[in-house]
């Protein structure tokens, strides 16, 4: 549903769109003027990122604490992923076409970053991106990509959706055989009646929030940072500029890795982690099968690293790394301790520990069942032997007692016989 809003939104933009860095301001307050609903079209268009952006990651969350990585088609589960980091993309073509401080600075660093890829071969760049700046060839560039990448991303959800949907049962929560003897594709239906009912529900209720608690986009977006007219600044500073929310973590990473490629490397490898989790859990346990699959909201240890993990990442994108945390070549990381575990926590969980909770829980439990066990048995000896000793005390005492009373008797006895003498 969000997806449609924002293709609808966006071909009614691409009207009043005139691909010149220094008009593309004027022209969106002249479309909020003179259009109607124009201004409320564009910030739904605005607002509906922030929306997409965020049931994404509800999405995923979603899955990773149902744990459907276990039992979940593979092929799926990695369209899905390759989706999510198409979004990315689209995103920034999106932030480029707004021709403001923002915008040159994300066109600059993606096209450093693409030019890295190419290990800085000559002007390997130049093709999409120019001169790494805003101009009225890149903003057509851009603005052309913009506006066919977005169906190609519609039609990675909708595969990701049949992959994922095509074995699902909604109502019993399994993979089942797909029932062929209806009049009506089943996992069709399934995914129709609950997970767009449900996905309709909460796309309401954050298009609300936004809209109602957030009419100005600044509160969401940061426009503060980037309200100015690319044509009014003479310099671009790198620090005047805060990123959007989803960018933070991205940032951080290049903010805080020792070099260019390092922070490429994590980037990367946090999107590759999320889009693999099947395969890595297969490769873990591949000769666990013996190991039965314990449900995440059953476990008090699974739970509580779930939540770990959900707060390192509010931690890591809700603090703005401009100046806050950096890297010096002679000190290392210096800023906020919190924000250098959460992002090692998150790497940490992602590739190993959320693919071994299952076997931790296993050899604990069994580890606390021995121990009980021997406890038990430590428990019941030092009983019996207390109790023998105990035992035998007694008996001790009852033969001593009695000794003493055949001698008393045997003394009595020679006394009356020398009395009679």
């Amino acid at each position: 549903m969000t997806i449609g809003m924002q293709l609808l939104s966006g071909f009614f933009l691409g009207w009043y769109y005139i691909p010149e860095p220094g008009l593309v301001i004027e022209l969106r307050e002249e479309m909020f003027n003179d259009t109607r609903f124009g201004a409320e079209v564009f910030y739904m268009h605005v607002r509906g990122v922030d929306t997409l952006m965020l049931l994404s990651y509800m999405h995923i969350f979603k899955k990773i604490y149902l744990k459907n990585y276990v039992t979940a088609e593979s092929d799926g589960w990695l369209i899905g992923g390759y989706a999510f980091v198409w979004f990315h993309y689209i995103i920034f073509l999106g932030i480029s076409l707004s021709a403001t401080h923002l915008s040159d600075l994300t066109l600059t660093i993606v096209a450093n970053i693409v030019w890295s890829l190419f290990n800085f071969i000559h002007k390997t760049y130049y093709i999409i991106f120019t001169n790494k700046h805003l101009n009225t060839d890149q903003l057509t560039r851009l603005m052309v990509l913009h506006y066919f990448t977005p169906w190609y991303y519609l039609y990675l959800v909708k595969l990701h959706m049949m992959f994922c949907h095509e074995s699902w049962d909604s109502d019993s929560g399994e993979n089942v055989y797909e029932d062929k003897s209806g009049s009506y594709v089943s996992w069709f239906y399934d995914a129709l009646l609950k997970e767009v009912q449900d996905g309709w529900y909460w796309t309401m209720y954050v298009f609300i929030y936004f809209w109602l608690h957030h009419f100005t986009p600044s509160t969401v977006n940061y426009f503060f940072f980037e309200r100015w007219n690319i044509a009014e600044l003479d310099e671009i500073r790198f620090y005047a500029v805060a990123p959007h929310w989803y960018f933070r973590p991205f940032m951080g990473l290049l903010v805080v890795s020792p070099s260019h490629y390092e922070g490429l490397l994590w980037m990367g490898l946090f999107l590759a982690l999320l889009a693999t989790l099947p395969v890595i859990y297969n490769c873990y346990n591949s000769n666990n099968d013996y190991l039965p699959v314990i449900p995440m909201q059953s476990s008090l240890l699974q739970t509580g690293g779930f939540i770990l993990f959900m707060l390192s990442l509010y931690c890591v994108s809700s603090m703005l790394p401009c100046g806050r945390y950096y890297y010096e070549p002679e000190g290392g990381y210096v800023g906020n301790p919190w924000v250098k575990f959460s992002y090692q926590y998150m790497y940490l969980y992602l590739a190993w520990f959320l693919h071994h909770l299952d076997l931790i829980e296993h050899y604990a439990f069994q580890f606390v069942q021995t121990f009980y066990r021997q406890c038990s048995k430590l428990y019941t000896k030092a009983a019996l032997k207390s109790k023998y000793s105990k035992s035998t005390s007694l008996r001790n005492i009852k033969g001593v007692e009695t000794a003493t009373i055949k001698f008393e008797n045997t003394n009595y006895n020679n006394s009356l016989f020398n009395y009679r003498a």
